[in-house]
């Protein structure tokens, strides 16, 4: 036991540096591309081009001439809601600009110009959202992409769109035999169950009056445009998706080389999402889906289902409101819910566990702020809240490994009489019968059970706090600006890697080895430089949750002391003819005083 937590401690320390230093090496922070250097298109929202797949193998990756467009002119439309504002352009029929500027309780984002979800400037330079990829005829597709649409039914380019009201907008485009709409119905908060962020997309492409295959595009990089810092606390936007109930991520790193690549299924939804926030499309029925790289930027292409209902949801990772719009677009019965778009780490295999988990302490953080004004403040009053409900498993784990510690001479007592026996003996086996015995009465592993019954209520606050928009942004007090960014002073992890080193000296473990403890006293370092990149509120959060600990295992100590080791007791049995001990003689009275 003792060498397998020598092994345990060494390879737990290889794999969280090797995972720091690694983690830099293969997903290196995206860099600023410099979009100046690519060839300009005036007034032109181009499409990505992309190979490699036997769909688009013969696609020509060439300037191909656009056929003459309807004569429209240009047109902008600004739409202003009570939580986001948007800029839609008909050239294209698309989304160009997109600024979220309220949280969902209605409290100003990032006041006063909120934050930038979608880049005018990368809708102009990549490509805008809901632009249309075609594989199988290029020159159609360029020729969507920036062609003038007429807007149907709308004189105002300028949209107040409040709660309970309706918005729908008409794209129409027609051209030598060439039929193109576009629909997008925003709804107010409120307007049938709609939460203010969600909208429904119609789209059809015919030629000559059949339809033709054509995807809508989700992207490129949804998410905070003025992020800055990647690591492995924030990642840069990213590709999530279901297929079926399974959730699959994928990276622009992952793609690699490849401008794009199909899914391995249909999906049930797509996603672009940075920590905090994410767009995504939910099909009336799985449909087939592409994921497209260009340089950094990645972006989500769906089979357009023509003439039906694309639900869209843009807005904050909120459990709450991902909860509710997954309700409203039926997706209970379809599969996988947009809540899923979360990370749980490597707890996502139980999310169907941790997911109610993480949304009752998200109300809980909530509901405590109410009363606080201080997301810090809030993150230490649920913390201790917390550990006093998980108190009793704690007692009863650290009475298991007193009980254990207090056997660890009786134990290897044994096993030094078993080595100079043979196992033939019978002596043998009645050593082992006492050693069975023995391991009932303090089975190590019985006190780390309590311990493993908590990850999952911990894992959920790591979700909550890495990626709640209420505490991105949130101040504490004094050099701790911002609950979602690393300490500037590493303060927090040095304070939480001496509590951290408090409470494993007065947490009682099944090893008296003294150089197995000091082995064990390398963790809180290992997880100090593991954190000192991590949210301050994720900090806060470990280290309240040391120092709570520290106070408990104090009070455990003087209500349930440490008894003294059990001696080694010698016994006829290890004499050649001796006497076999009685066969009902218990453990506890070998361990008598």
């Amino acid at each position: 036991m003792e060498k397998r937590l020598i092994l345990f401690l060494i390879l737990s320390s290889v794999i969280f540096f090797g995972w720091s230093y690694f983690y830099g090496k293969l997903y290196p922070p995206a860099p600023k591309p410099v979009l100046e250097e690519r060839p300009a298109v005036v007034a032109e929202v181009p499409t990505p081009v992309v190979s490699a797949t036997p769909a688009v193998q013969n696609r020509v990756d060439t300037e191909v001439p656009a056929s003459p467009a309807t004569n429209v002119a240009p047109r902008t439309i600004n739409l202003h809601t009570d939580h986001w504002k948007a800029v839609l352009s008909n050239q294209g029929g698309v989304i160009t600009e997109w600024t979220m500027t309220s949280y969902p309780n209605g409290k100003p984002i990032d006041p006063p110009d909120g934050v930038n979800l979608i880049s005018s400037k990368l809708s102009s330079e990549v490509g805008a959202h809901f632009r249309l990829f075609i594989p199988s005829d290029q020159a159609l597709e360029k020729e969507l992409n920036t062609a003038h649409y007429e807007v149907k039914d709308l004189l105002d380019n300028e949209i107040n769109l409040k709660a309970g009201e309706t918005s729908e907008i008409k794209f129409y485009y027609t051209n030598n035999g060439i039929e193109a709409t576009k629909t997008l119905i925003f709804k107010g908060s409120g307007f049938e169950n709609a939460t203010g962020f969600d909208f429904d997309f119609l789209a059809s492409v015919k030629r000559n009056g059949n339809p033709v295959d054509a995807y809508v595009v989700i992207g490129p990089n949804f998410g905070d445009q003025n992020a800055k810092e990647i690591n492995m606390y924030r990642h840069a936007p990213q590709l999530t998706y279901a297929v079926g109930r399974s959730v699959d991520r994928t990276t622009a790193d992952k793609l690699k080389d490849k401008q794009f690549e199909p899914t391995s299924a249909p999906i049930t939804w797509a996603a672009v999402d940075d920590n905090y926030f994410a767009i995504a499309i939910v099909p009336p029925l799985p449909v087939p889906a592409i994921r497209i790289r260009d340089n950094h930027f990645v972006s989500f292409a769906v089979l357009l289902t023509q003439g039906a209902v694309q639900h869209i949801y843009a807005g904050p990772k909120d459990l709450n409101l991902l909860s509710q719009v997954s309700e409203n677009f039926g997706l209970a019965k379809n599969g996988s819910h947009l809540e899923d778009i979360v990370s749980y780490s490597w707890l996502n295999f139980i999310r169907f566990l941790v997911k109610p988990i993480a949304q009752f302490m998200l109300n809980a953080l909530r509901f405590i702020n109410k009363i606080t004004n201080n997301f810090g403040w809030s993150i230490i009053i649920l913390t201790i809240l917390l550990n006093m409900f998980f108190f009793p498993l704690r007692w009863k784990s650290s009475v298991t490994m007193k009980r254990a510690a207090a056997m660890q001479p009786k134990m290897k007592d044994l096993q030094e009489r078993m080595k100079k026996l043979d196992k033939n003996d019978p002596r043998f086996l009645d050593l082992q019968r006492e050693q069975i015995a023995l391991m009932k009465e303090g089975n190590p592993l019985m006190g780390c059970l309590p311990l493993l019954l908590q990850m999952p209520f911990f894992m959920s606050v790591f979700a909550v706090l890495t990626v709640s928009i209420e505490v991105r942004n949130a101040p504490f007090f004094g050099w701790l600006k911002d609950l979602s960014s690393p300490d500037p002073f590493w303060i927090l992890p040095i304070v939480m890697c001496l509590t951290m080193i408090l409470q494993q000296a007065l947490t009682p473990t099944a090893t008296v080895d003294p150089v197995q403890k000091k082995v064990g006293y390398l963790m809180p370092l290992i997880f100090a430089w593991f954190l000192k990149a991590a949210p301050a509120g994720l900090v806060l959060y470990w280290m309240v949750t040391n120092l709570v600990g520290v106070v408990q295992q104090l009070i455990i100590n003087r209500l349930n002391p440490t008894k003294p080791p059990a001696a080694a007791s010698t016994t006829d049995i290890d004499k050649p003819g001796g006497q076999k001990p009685p066969k009902k003689k218990k453990a506890k009275e070998a361990l008598a005083n």
